[in-house]
């Protein structure tokens, strides 16, 4: 199993909304010839103020620097977490730790997120 790491900094909370993409972990199958790669991918606002109820906001998903997808994502309270998975296959004689998957937020609306910084991530399968 493979994890990737936040590199996230002891910071006080935002003053407001921080949409931020706070964990991925990875988990693999393996075939005759394709390893799937299952991807958790974890949001959460990490701020102080709840998002509005309209908030329409996804995570673009680029695989190898092309757009792969696009998942979105419900408005979330303070604190709050929300989860889902990203599949990935890849051939098996393919180099260990070379398929780069970027995940990052967008937000639709005119939600206003007070640390911009914690909205990529990035992983290699």
């Amino acid at each position: 199993m493979l994890a990737a790491a936040a590199a996230m900094t002891s910071a006080p909370a935002c003053q407001g909304v921080d949409m931020a993409i706070t964990a991925i972990t990875s988990t693999s199958t393996q075939s005759t010839d394709v390893t799937r790669f299952t991807l958790t991918v974890t949001v959460a606002n990490l701020g102080t103020k709840n998002e509005p109820g309209n908030t329409l906001q996804s995570v673009e998903i680029v695989l190898d620097d092309n757009k792969n997808g696009q998942k979105g994502v419900p408005p979330l309270r303070a604190g709050q977490k929300y989860t889902f998975t990203y599949d990935v296959l890849r051939a098996n004689d393919t180099e260990p730790g070379s398929t780069i998957v970027k995940f990052h937020i967008v937000q639709q609306s005119a939600v206003q997120d007070c640390n911009p910084a914690n909205d990529s991530y990035r992983i290699a399968v």
